[in-house]
């Protein structure tokens, strides 16, 4: 037996007598619903544990308390031993939570999970002499949690790696939670970290105009599911907005608590077969249509009850209302007799062994008429290649037939107009193979039997000229351009003579070569008059070039004496102007009624004759033979011509844009003419009651495009053209306009010399350029200047 006062197993700690209060504390220990037990030394003598604790650790009272810790639960001692030791040494506790332990229960190892406390126990000297434990087990608490978190994964797995595009929207603002690889790729272009934990509409602004946020509010707020088919969405990417088509289904989730917390949407990309059955639809429409506009008629022949059905256009083929019903057998009572057994029943024989079904021939409607058909078709089998059906069109193609008969015989009409003709006649296939000569060809190669051997060309054409006579026949064939060729012809004498070859291409309806037509005619002897002539030609054309350079120089001449004539003309007319300024002035009142009208007539014949002569200066200057060229901008220019007629333009409130025009070489004071003469010309020739507009336009055209004579093919051209909202003219005056003195209008109506637009062209060809005019009368002119790109910088 133990001496009184120590402990039966742990003799090193003795017991004594508890007070009150350790009493009191033992007994709520003893009932508290947390599991609590008392260690002590560093053995963890278990001196106390409460029912819960023994519960916890499935022992009995006597095989527990009063023992080492370890030696009653022994499959503890490598989780808790470290930590329970350094409890006793630190003095400080430790919080365990949700710490896993393996316990030995009910005869068994089973993984427990404990939130617990080791608080140490002080004794009056400050020692650490055991410790409390305070535990309670939260083993379910948390095998539902990793249940619940494996569900978790289990669902977001199955979200993640569906096919189908999936997502989840957290939140009345639909916060995106999970979003799978297919909805990001396929639908929303985006990376992950792009959209979760956004809303919605912050991602996708494109939504608000769309009907699918009002449809997950609805689904948040009632808990319905809600699915549509082939529903139309507009989705922004990084790529831009794309249109898809699109099988949903927006889910609600649910908390425990019954409350929706967001939504699971499901998609399914149908674009492809949207737009597929919209392009078998097109596909439908158009066949309709083709078939409409081509009058053909369809027809679907049943091969083992002959059963036909066609659309309405059949019955009117063989002369009958589109409404009448015909049984195949009087369909087939229809066929002209002599085509019924050699054509139609050959051709369904044929079709049933090779699955094509092909003939033309002849019916005959109700009213006696004889009429030619075509029909095609195609024959479907079952499983076993039995035939099953036919489907097929057929066509009037009798108005076809009568062109090809009525060609024939207008080619027999030829042959024999040819055989007549003394020309050489000859015709061609499509790919240029002769295959038609007339008589006087084998007359002319000496070919009495009709027969020429080899080809026709290398037979009968001068060595010198057959590489060249076959290169351009063979250009004609692949271009469909005519064939023309001078060329020497070996006659049946022996002798090579001169002959012009022309070959034209005979087209069908589709643009596409049907044959080609030749002749060839003997040029001899105008060819060697030709020749005598173009030696005259050379002699004369060098007695013209020093005549014209005579010429040139009396034209500088008279230019230089009309600038002259013209200075000389202005002083007796200013004169005439300054006497005719003081009669104005004093004498015009005494003046009867009919000297005022001779002097009026007097004043205005003076104007008339100074603007004629300013007008014959600038011709002349137009003309001058030095041109000094500037590099300018001609946005200045433009600037300084509007200052300069700036009283007009606003007398007439005129509108004038332009657009930024370039910079040129040119001669500054004649631009700023040409523009002037132009503008002012707008502004002169305007329609009553309307206020005139000028639009000044610019850009590039290539020379091949701009059909005037003289321009360069191979260059590019920058042009300025002027649009007024005048009175316009007719077209078939353009030229007459810019020749010198010519009005399309009579001097009463409209002031002017005639000259104007004459300087205008001089001024353009002094610059390597051109001037058109389009216009319309009673709705405007367009004036065009066109000038080398080479002119600009």
């Amino acid at each position: 037996m133990n001496e009184p006062g120590a402990s039966p197993q742990n003799p090193e700690f003795t017991t004594r007598q508890p007070t009150d209060s350790e009493s009191r504390f033992r007994s709520v220990m003893k009932q508290a619903p947390v599991g609590m037990a008392i260690l002590r030394g560093e053995s963890f003598f278990v001196e106390m544990a409460n029912d819960t604790y023994l519960s916890i650790v499935d022992r009995a009272e006597e095989a527990f308390v009063g023992k080492p810790l370890f030696e009653a639960l022994p499959e503890v001692k490598d989780y808790v031993g470290p930590i329970l030791l350094n409890v006793l040494k630190t003095g400080q506790p430790f919080y365990g939570n949700e710490f896993e332990v393996t316990l030995r229960r009910f005869g068994e190892p089973q993984q427990c999970y404990f939130n617990f406390v080791y608080q140490p126990l002080f004794e009056d000297t400050g020692e650490t002499s055991g410790i409390i434990v305070v535990a309670t087990e939260v083993t379910q608490q948390v095998l539902s949690k990793q249940a619940l978190l494996r569900s978790e994964n289990l669902f977001r797995n199955l979200v993640t790696q569906s096919q189908f595009a999936k997502a989840i929207f957290k939140g009345e603002d639909f916060v995106i939670s999970i979003a799978n690889e297919t909805m990001l790729r396929d639908l929303w272009r985006r990376e992950e970290s792009d959209v979760v934990g956004r809303k919605l509409l912050d991602v996708f602004p494109e939504l608000r105009d769309q009907k699918f946020v009002n449809i997950l509010n609805h689904v948040y707020s009632s808990g319905e599911i809600y699915r549509e088919n082939e529903a139309l969405a507009y989705v922004d990417g990084p790529d831009g907005l794309k249109t898809f088509y699109l099988d949903f289904q927006y889910a609600p989730m649910y908390e425990i608590d019954g409350t929706v917390s967001g939504i699971m949407v499901s998609v399914n990309d149908v674009t492809e077969k949207v737009k597929f059955r919209q392009q078998i639809a097109e596909a439908a429409d158009r066949l309709s249509l083709a078939t409409d506009g081509t009058k053909l008629a369809t027809w679907d022949l049943n091969l083992q009850t002959y059963e036909i059905i066609y659309s309405g256009r059949l019955a009117t083929i063989f002369g009958y209302d589109e409404s009448v019903v015909l049984t195949h057998a009087q369909l087939r009572d229809h066929i002209h007799p002599e085509d019924r057994k050699t054509i139609v029943e050959k051709a369904f024989e044929a079709a049933l062994e090779t699955g094509s079904y092909y003939y033309e021939a002849r019916v005959i409607h109700p009213d006696k008429s004889i009429h030619w058909i075509r029909t095609q078709g195609k024959i479907l089998y079952k499983d076993n290649h039995v035939p099953h059906r036919m489907l097929g069109t057929m066509m009037d193609i009798t108005d076809r037939k009568e062109s090809e008969l009525a060609l024939k015989a207008s080619e027999d009409k030829f042959r024999t107009l040819a055989d007549s003709m003394p020309q050489l006649v000859w015709t061609a296939d499509s790919e240029g193979y002769i295959n038609y000569l007339n008589k006087s060809v084998y007359d002319y190669a000496g070919a009495r039997d009709r027969r020429i051997y080899g080809d026709l060309w290398s037979n009968i054409v001068h060595p010198d000229d057959a590489n060249e006579n076959r290169r351009l026949w063979e250009l004609s064939v692949q271009t469909g351009k005519d064939f023309v060729f001078e060329h020497r012809l070996r006659r049946a004498d022996g002798e090579f003579r001169w002959n012009l070859s022309r070959a034209i291409p005979q087209r069908n309806p589709d643009g596409s070569i049907l044959m080609w037509v030749g002749t060839s005619t003997d040029i001899h002897e105008s060819k060697l008059f030709i020749d005598q002539l173009e030696s005259k030609v050379q002699t004369r054309t060098q007695e013209l070039t020093v005549a014209n350079n005579e010429l040139v120089r009396t034209n500088m001449e008279l230019a230089q004496f009309a600038y002259v004539a013209s200075h000389d003309l202005q002083e007796p007319l200013r004169k005439i102007q300054t006497f005719a300024t003081r009669i104005l002035e004093i004498e015009y009142n005494n003046l009867s009624d009919r000297g005022r009208d001779y002097f009026d007539r007097m004043q205005a014949s003076s104007t008339r004759m100074q603007q004629l002569i300013i007008d014959l200066l600038a011709f002349s200057r137009a003309n001058a033979v030095e041109k000094h060229f500037e590099y300018t901008d001609l946005n200045l220019i433009l600037k300084n011509v509007q200052d300069q007629l700036s009283d007009q333009i606003n007398s007439q409130d005129a509108q004038i844009t332009s657009d930024l025009l370039p910079s040129c070489e040119v001669i500054v004071y004649q631009f700023e003419q040409l523009f002037t003469n132009i503008i002012a010309n707008a502004l002169k020739f305007v329609r009553q009651d309307v206020k005139p507009v000028i639009q000044i336009k610019t850009g590039t055209i290539a020379g091949d495009l701009m059909h005037l004579a003289g321009a360069d093919p191979a260059i590019t051209y920058r042009f300025i053209s002027f649009t007024d909202n005048g009175i316009g003219f007719d077209q078939q005056f353009k030229d007459r306009i810019f020749q010198v003195f010519q009005r399309l209008h009579n001097r009463s109506a409209y002031e002017g010399t005639g000259i104007g637009l004459a300087i205008c062209k001089k001024i353009v060809e002094n610059h390597q350029g051109f001037i058109d005019a389009t216009g319309k009368p009673g709705e405007g002119s367009t004036f065009i200047i066109y000038l080398p790109e080479s002119r600009l910088r």
